[in-house]
């Protein structure tokens, strides 16, 4: 019996922004843990058919955007993943290729109804645009804004539920930092592979074009992307918990490495600068400067990751409060990017920029994404 009722039956889900971030196409990276327990609420609190309906580019076709759902991970742990598809209708799957509608038709909303049976009054739309809500309503469906980040209301009460295990405390920041990890990977990924292309080129003007966009592009990146969303915001959360009682000293190591690391990417910046100034006999230093730098940093922040993962995470989140845990939260969201879809797209613009180059993946990972966080 599920423990809240509402007068409906079945709720819609937006997909893009709502419950997740489009980062490269066909590739959907769930908000965690707040898009579990959003949909855990709606399907056992509430007692609701959950379903999503979602427009698609073009470019990706209604086969790969099944597979996108399906493949998205909503949570995993002791060995067991949890895919968005597992926790939807089969019904309830509506994309705009196969109904030949897009959102915010009107239509595209009845369709959905009628795919699981439904009478359309008895039908709950939520989505992050407004004009897609308002012409749910239209169509007479309920509509309603999401929360920003999606599933915050649901998060203090269910953050000590959350599992444990040696590598996890079971702090919804640990989870939250993962996505930005995912994304920071990518990035590191394009730093190996710039180093690899640089081996050979010693003149400025012997850069190929893509490469030389990717390293613009690479700055930017670790500038406004790297240093706010991941340094600066594990650098907020611990002395929170000195506060509570860890040791200072037991984070020593990673202000340290966040030192080197922003001295590397200082280095890689002032390298740049110089080879975008094009003197003819600065150039070679400043490519070997501008490689030697990169795959410095690369290799440093990789470890560091992994240590961070398997030791200080689980160290912060054994001093940290439930309460403690939302408000890390909040504070994360505040001081890294608002919104880390416009650096997914730079990061995406660099993987198109490299490949047009012909520079292979980085062997390091055998799909081509090095992870960088401690997880297998």
């Amino acid at each position: 019996m599920p423990a809240t009722t509402v007068d409906c039956d079945v709720v819609f889900f937006d997909l893009r922004d709502t419950l997740g971030e489009v980062d490269r196409p066909g590739h959907l990276a769930l908000y965690r843990p707040s898009t579990e327990k959003l949909l855990d609420a709606m399907r056992d609190l509430v007692g609701l058919r959950v379903g999503v309906i979602t427009n698609l580019p073009a470019e990706v076709s209604a086969e790969q955007g099944r597979r996108m759902i399906a493949e998205a991970v909503v949570t995993e742990s002791d060995g067991s993943v949890v895919h968005l598809a597992d926790l939807l209708d089969p019904q309830g799957i509506v994309i705009n290729h196969e109904a030949k509608l897009d959102k915010p038709d009107p239509a595209i909303y009845h369709f959905a109804a009628d795919q699981m049976r439904v009478p359309i009054e008895r039908c709950l739309f939520v989505g992050e645009n407004l004009i897609e809500v308002l012409a749910a309503q239209a169509a007479g469906m309920r509509g309603v804004l999401k929360p920003s980040p999606p599933g915050k209301e649901f998060q203090p009460a269910v953050i000590s539920r959350q599992g444990e295990s040696a590598r996890d405390s079971g702090r919804a920041f640990e989870e939250f930092l993962e996505q930005v990890h995912l994304l920071g990977a990518r990035l590191l990924a394009c730093g190996r592979r710039i180093v690899r292309a640089l081996d050979t080129v010693h003149e400025a003007q012997d850069i190929p074009p893509g490469v030389r966009t990717a390293m613009g592009m690479f700055v930017y990146a670790l500038t406004h992307f790297a240093d706010q969303a991941h340094l600066k915001a594990e650098e907020t959360i611990v002395p929170l918990a000195v506060a509570r009682g860890m040791p200072p000293g037991r984070a020593r190591w990673m202000f340290d490495q966040h030192d080197q690391v922003r001295a590397y990417w200082e280095a890689i910046r002032v390298a740049w600068r110089r080879i975008q100034h094009g003197d003819p006999r600065d150039a070679c230093h400043a490519i070997s400067d501008f490689r030697r730098c990169t795959e410095g940093s690369v290799l440093l922040f990789r470890s560091h990751a992994v240590r961070e993962k398997d030791e200080l995470y689980p160290e912060l989140g054994r001093h940290l409060t439930d309460a403690d845990d939302a408000t890390v939260l909040s504070l994360v969201r505040h001081i890294g990017p608002p919104d880390t879809g416009p650096y997914a797209a730079i990061v995406g613009a660099m993987e198109e920029a490299l490949d047009s180059a012909r520079v292979p993946d980085d062997p390091d990972s055998a799909d081509g994404t090095t992870r960088i966080t401690g997880k297998a």
